[in-house]
């Protein structure tokens, strides 16, 4: 009789769900603890193995005729399907996820065991336990074992020519050591066993729900913990250190922001008094900018104008006035020419080793015919003082072009040389 192929067919548009509502707030995500530890790298290797695994169970075909007697196609899909089970217990544990309809289910094996008490996870434990990962002792399942401990010589596949009584898919041959009893064999139906794996997967919607609960619980609590604006402050440069300090806490320690470079400019003394007068436009600028940067780490949202300062914003494009003026680019023919040798420059601010500063001052003098149009570089004594210039000649150009920070810079002399 021809064998019969058996194959599982787990549904994992979940798994998309899943990882799509983990990122969508991912600094919250980031930093969820677990056991007094961050649980990201945790939540990662879940997702990573939930997809790898998923998918190779989906495409193991078993029951092939490949093996004479030992069922090793079932061992494998019974240890990945453990790891697929261990993954989503772990997951509803790090999001706090009541469990329990998976834990003491018992309708799809139906074996509750000597004390009654047995569940389907239990059950399952235990044939993989025989089966595959302790066929010489399983102990540890006394409310199925026959004696103290089991041993199982091999698993095979019934294809109704042996035992044709059996009407199970596969069966364990046990030996349980009692005088007088040669052998048990357990019968296995593959559709319990898909069954079971199907409805672990199926309750990952249950944890994408949790994790989104979490993240709107999170952002609701950092909405209501009000950041302190810049008069409580004795100088600007402790608000905008304490401005960095709430941007890290809420959205994580190695987050991308601005401030570390808006610290340094307001910090700087420049050495030359000629660009004094500039560099206070593009400073005051950069306060008009961090006004609506406070607002969106507040509302923990870069979206509407209160929250990046864009009244003029390009479709699909993710961005705020500070993030533009940090790097600002007017796209210009003459920005698009020198876009190489701009760059490299970026090396002045990013602590670049030596022979990557020496090769961002020697771009810095092929651009420097255009840049000097906007800025003196004379008397220029430091990596950081280059690289301010040049982002403030960048600025200066950026309101003689049609480009997004000539469109939302207010027409005031606070912030340009003529209006």
């Amino acid at each position: 009789m021809k064998n019969k192929i058996f194959q599982i067919n787990i549904d994992t548009s979940v798994l998309r769900r899943l990882r799509d509502k983990v990122n969508e707030n991912q600094n919250i995500s980031y930093n969820k603890q677990y056991k007094k530890y961050r649980a990201w790298d945790k939540i990662c290797a879940i997702m990573d193995r939930l997809d790898d695994t998923v998918d190779y169970l989906n495409q193991l075909k078993l029951n092939t005729g490949k093996y004479r007697r030992s069922a090793f196609d079932f061992y494998d899909f019974m240890n990945n399907s453990a790891v697929v089970c261990d993954c989503i217990k772990e997951l509803a544990q790090i999001f706090d996820v009541d469990d329990e309809e998976i834990r003491t289910s018992s309708e799809i094996f139906n074996q509750t065991g000597t004390d009654g008490k047995g569940t389907d996870s239990n059950y399952f434990k235990y044939l993989r336990s025989l089966c595959s990962v302790h066929p010489i002792e399983t102990s540890r399942h006394k409310r199925y074992q026959d004696n103290e401990f089991e041993c199982s010589p091999y698993v095979t596949w019934n294809d109704n020519f042996i035992y044709v009584n059996d009407d199970c898919d596969i069966y364990a041959v046990v030996y349980t050591s009692k005088e007088g009893n040669s052998f048990k064999r357990v019968k296995i139906y593959m559709s319990q066993i898909f069954e079971y794996i199907e409805k672990r997967v199926e309750f990952i919607e249950k944890i994408i729900q949790s994790i989104e609960d979490y993240q709107q619980r999170t952002i609701d609590d950092f909405i209501n913990e009000k950041i302190k604006g810049e008069s409580e402050f004795d100088n600007y440069i402790d608000y905008l250190e304490n401005l960095k300090f709430e941007c890290e806490k809420r959205y994580s320690d190695d987050c991308f922001h601005s401030f570390d470079y808006v610290i340094n400019l307001f910090q700087l003394e420049l050495s030359n008094n000629e660009n004094e007068y500039k560099m206070n436009l593009y400073k005051n600028a950069i306060k008009y900018a961090v006004e609506f940067e406070h607002n969106n780490i507040q509302n923990m949202s870069y979206e509407g104008f209160e929250n990046n300062g864009l009244i003029f914003q390009p479709e699909n494009m993710e961005t705020t006035l500070l993030t533009e003026l940090v790097s600002p680019n007017s796209w210009s023919d003459e920005v698009r020419k020198y876009s190489y040798e701009l760059g490299k420059i970026s090396y002045l601010n990013d602590g670049s080793d030596i022979s990557n500063i020496q090769w961002a001052y020697i771009q810095l003098k092929h651009v420097k015919p255009f840049l000097e149009k906007y800025v003196s570089f004379e008397k220029a004594n430091s990596d950081f003082e280059y690289y301010a210039l040049v982002n403030l000649a960048l600025y200066l150009e950026c309101l003689e072009n049609d480009c997004l920070i000539n469109k939302n810079i207010p027409m005031d002399k606070n912030y340009r040389i003529s209006i």
